[in-house]
């Protein structure tokens, strides 16, 4: 009974003071807000860069040639996947019915260059398939003018590029540009390619660095007739990458002489991806505890503020003969039902927020003044989700509660004298 009247007693309290409830209600909507927010951002930018890595980089598990990973920084295309007898689609044959696997993308990355102005200009090629890339690599949705490449051009080789890239090379859709690059022979190939499209990522060193060819003309470009680099594989779970990169070299070794060996993204260049991808993962935990305690701060600051301010009314209830454990349980009361309601409006809104958000995305090269690194695209897209919620509004009931429990049990052993003098 005591637990029911304390309980009604909060209520009238709360309904009493409206310019306090609303402080109180405010500050803690704010905060869920806040941190609502920052937890989608945090998570969809280093969910970015691991999709653009893997993308990119190292897929989710790459079949090398085994001597080409020991010169992998001189990109000799002489150490690449040929297959047994006749084809690298030997090797994809041998490991296409793995469970775990999704995607089975065969491609070659190629260092290419051109005369510009006078001097040599660097830039990465990249050969693919564009019809198996086409679900988690959609190049044909990418193209802002022109269009994507014909697998099969008679009379011409056709090539896409990069939109930053076109820019630094003066070049629009129609004009042709002659390549010179180092062939699997080891001589120096070259071929002149008509430009049919403009592609943008929105990853500012891919568009800036990049152009992209079909497998079929790589082939002759680079004296690679069935032959590819490397071999990507995209699994339905990146987490499984170990264990099913092991499987595949299990049934690779199988093979008398066998020269390839299959690398998960972990332990590609000497672990290089799996450190950048921890390295930004505790950089933005941390980042992220720190808005943690900003907005606590802010929860923690209205609490203790509306608590002092009642001290005569403390004063008054407690000569009054209601006992300091039940003063606290008023103020937990009270505490709860607005950080209750708080928090559910603050969730509200700072999950609209971050749904919109995760549909339209952010800007941050606008936002920065300038092109991003090469893991992180220019948009930004949000995460949204019933975790992020459920988080969310956990947070502001559980930091009001604790808040306000110390505050209040101090305020309550004050003696009733002081308390109505204000005296603390």
């Amino acid at each position: 009974m005591k637990s029911i009247y304390i309980y009604k007693m909060a209520l009238r309290n709360i309904g009493r003071n409206k310019r306090r409830t609303i402080l109180s209600l405010s500050a803690i909507a704010l905060a869920v807000i806040f941190v609502c927010f920052m937890k989608s951002y945090i998570i969809g930018f280093t969910k970015n860069i691991k999709n653009n890595i893997f993308l990119f980089e190292s897929g989710h598990i790459k079949i090398l040639n085994k001597d080409f990973v020991k010169e992998e920084k001189l990109m000799p295309l002489d150490l690449n996947i040929w297959g047994y007898k006749e084809s690298y689609r030997e090797v994809i044959d041998k490991i296409k019915d793995i469970k775990g696997i999704k995607y089975i993308l065969p491609r070659t990355r190629f260092v290419s260059i051109l005369p510009l102005e006078g001097k040599i200009k660097t830039i990465m090629g990249m050969a693919l398939d564009a019809k198996l890339e086409e679900k988690i690599n959609p190049i044909k949705e990418k193209i802002v003018k022109g269009r994507l490449f014909k697998r099969f051009a008679p009379g011409q080789y056709e090539m896409v590029v990069g939109r930053a890239l076109a820019n630094d090379l003066k070049v629009k859709v129609g004009d042709k540009i002659t390549l010179m690059a180092k062939t699997a022979e080891e001589g120096l190939g070259h071929m002149t390619f008509k430009i049919v499209g403009i592609v943008s990522y929105g990853i500012g060193e891919v568009d800036k660095n990049y152009f992209f060819i079909p497998l079929s003309v790589a082939a002759k470009f680079l004296k690679m007739e069935n032959e590819v680099g490397e071999i990507d594989i995209f699994l339905d779970n990146p987490d499984e990458s170990v264990s099913i990169a092991e499987k595949m070299n299990n049934i690779l070794e199988e093979q008398p002489d066998n020269p390839y060996r299959a690398y998960s993204w972990e332990h590609q260049k000497d672990g290089q991806y799996y450190k950048l991808i921890t390295m930004a993962d505790r950089i933005y935990n941390v980042v992220y505890i720190v808005f943690l305690v900003l907005a606590s701060l802010v929860i923690i600051n209205t609490t203790m503020m509306v608590i002092y301010e009642r001290l005569k009314e403390i004063g008054t209830i407690s000569s009054l003969g209601m006992r300091p454990f039940a003063i606290v349980r008023l103020f937990f009361y009270e505490a709860l039902i607005i950080s209750i309601i708080g928090s559910f409006v603050g969730t509200i809104f700072g999950g609209i927020l971050s749904y919109v958000v995760s549909k339209q995305g952010i800007n941050v090269a606008k936002l920065t003044g300038g092109g991003t690194s090469f893991q992180v695209s220019n948009i930004i897209y949000t995460h949204f989700g019933i975790d992020l919620l459920i988080f969310s509004f956990l947070f502001g009931v559980i930091v009001t509660a604790i808040c306000v429990f110390i505050p209040s049990l101090r305020a309550a052993k004050i003696e009733p004298v002081k308390a109505l003098r204000s005296e603390i």
